[in-house]
């Protein structure tokens, strides 16, 4: 199983929360020709606003296009992990972070027909480089192995 692991910057705004802010919000990425994997959008507690994220934003006129709307680059670190989905995937994410004494900030993911797609963020650059290295190891070594790896990268068996 191919699995990517790469650093990820997402673009946040806060804006507020009327009919047709999604869409006003998005409009000039996609006029610059911003193609986006993830967009996310969200009520904050005072209901009175919206946060809406966005990744990737990579072009330069797709930065401009997003700096000129309001977005800014978040300060959390972030990795996307994608490759193709079989059970337990992100069990062995979370658990290969675990056991490295990872915390993670946020995550969203999901599963497009046999496609995993999951964003982390994390507090510092070093949790999210020290995550790059573990996840590349665990998910890499247990695959190839055909089982499940810890983040040491060593094999877990059970006795039956």
């Amino acid at each position: 199983m191919s699995i990517e692991i790469k650093r990820a910057t997402i673009w946040s705004i806060e804006t507020p929360n009327t009919p047709g802010a999604m869409t006003r919000t998005l409009k000039p990425l996609a006029e610059r020709g911003a193609n986006l994997d993830l967009v996310m959008g969200y009520a904050n507690p005072d209901k009175t606003t919206v946060t809406i994220e966005v990744f990737p934003v990579t072009t330069a006129k797709a930065q401009k296009a997003a700096r000129e709307t309001g977005f800014s680059k978040s300060d959390f670190p972030c990795l996307a992990v994608i490759g193709k989905n079989r059970p337990g995937i992100g069990r062995d994410i979370s658990a290969a972070l675990a056991e490295a004494a990872i915390n993670v900030n946020f995550f969203v993911a999901q599963v497009l027909g046999t496609q995993y797609v999951g964003l982390f963020s994390f507090e510092a650059d070093s949790e999210a480089n020290l995550a790059v290295r573990v996840l590349k190891k665990a998910l890499q070594n247990g695959s190839a192995k055909g089982g499940r790896a810890n983040a040491t990268g060593k094999k877990k068996t059970t006795k039956r």
